[in-house]
């Protein structure tokens, strides 16, 4: 039986009012303050628990999606649902396991264990997106991370069946941080190619063993913005043509952030008995805000105060209140222009950017002090004081 590697951070969830930020990183500069302020709050008539996961821009719907990825609610501007579907575990379209959700050219899509990429219509299955080698995979994606460009398709690199995978030893580590991160499938030939890899100055690639980072990634224009999870810097890299070449890395600058300890290649089997100790923060997504790129993070829970929370016994709910998200505002230049800008502390990770150019997130009714009729969206508008 596979072991899945479920993100540490999968799902994280105060009324309207303004949330402050911190100032300027840099010394040089005069200090910037930034909030996130509620401006809408939209209701969808269901009950039960559902996280916003992805927005289409062209028809101004979001997806929302159980923890699992199994089923789904595509809604409008206004909350109105359009569609509501669960994924069939048996049949000739069966979805056993939905390892990734999203939106690839306005139909959900999901990555299934062994059939690569099925796409979905109005809970019709309608196209697929076949991955031509035999794969295998041991992480849920918390960002599908497929788009189109011309007659290619990238997509999360996905390791071939013949990768050795032996969490034990130090060599696996080693040659998992050297495999494509993104990948392209040719449309007309269905070649695969490695299109992104880590830069040989990632702190990733020093010897020792870093656990199973998570690539999470945005493509804004021709740059396509990386990160590895668990880490507080990401990848910079400009697309040419079909390439995307590595142009820099971007330390992120935040105070409090609990890091997760590296051990020695002939010390591997150690790494998760140290890593489960603490939980590690997380850099999970990438947005364009007007001129500005917004960084989203939790910056973990360190072992003292994992030990006095105790194993938890209400689903994770105070892990997530002690671990609430939050942004870190850069230029277009990529000078680091805040810190610590707090979203609505009820708010799960997964979040979005709409056509309006709102921060789009979803709330954890379990972390509201007052009960809501269905599932709640709110809107952010991103400003500067």
């Amino acid at each position: 039986m596979k072991r899945f590697i479920v993100p540490l951070a999968i799902s994280t969830w105060v009324g309207c009012s303004l949330f402050s930020c911190s100032k300027s990183t840099e010394s040089n500069s005069t200090p910037k303050n930034f909030t996130l302020e509620i401006t809408d709050s939209v209701e969808i008539d269901y009950l039960g628990e559902m996280m916003l996961i992805d927005y289409d821009p062209d028809e101004d719907k979001y997806l929302l999606t159980t923890d699992v990825y199994y089923e789904y609610l595509e809604v409008d501007d206004k909350g109105k649902i359009l569609n509501h579907n669960k994924f069939n575990p048996e049949g000739i379209d069966a979805v056993e396991t939905s390892l990734g959700l999203g939106y690839v050219d306005g139909m959900v899509t999901v990555l299934t264990q062994t059939s690569g990429y099925y796409q979905f219509v109005d809970s019709s299955k309608v196209g697929e997106i076949p991955i031509p080698y035999n794969y295998q995979i041991f992480m849920f994606y918390p960002k599908l991370g497929v788009f189109r460009d011309k007659d290619k398709t990238y997509f999360p690199s996905l390791w071939p069946e013949t990768f050795a995978v032996n969490m034990d030893e130090g060599d696996f580590y080693r040659k998992l941080y050297r495999l494509p991160v993104l990948s392209s499938l040719d449309e007309t030939t269905r070649d695969t190619i490695g299109v992104v890899r880590l830069p040989e100055t990632s702190k990733l690639l020093d010897g020792q063993v870093h656990g199973f980072p998570i690539p999470v990634y945005t493509k804004i224009e021709n740059t396509l913005l990386l990160s590895m999870w668990l880490e507080p810097r990401f990848y910079v890299y400009k697309q040419s043509g079909d390439k995307f070449d590595y142009e820099r890395t971007v330390e992120v600058d935040i105070p409090g952030w609990v890091h997760y300890d590296p051990v020695p290649a002939d010390k591997a089997e150690q790494f998760f008995e140290g890593f489960s100790k603490k939980l590690s923060g997380n850099l999970t997504n990438f947005f364009k805000v007007g001129d500005n790129y917004v960084v989203v993070y939790n910056k973990g829970i360190s072992a003292e105060q994992m030990s006095e929370l105790g194993q938890p016994n209400d689903g994770g709910l105070a892990r997530r209140k002690k671990n609430p998200n939050y942004a870190a505002i850069f230029d277009k230049d990529f000078n680091q222009l805040a810190t610590n800008v707090p979203f609505p502390g009820t708010s799960n990770y997964p979040m979005v950017v709409n056509k309006e150019g709102e921060l789009v997130v979803s709330k954890v009714a379990g972390m509201s002090e007052t009960e809501d009729d269905g599932v709640i969206l709110y809107k952010l508008k991103l400003t500067q004081k």
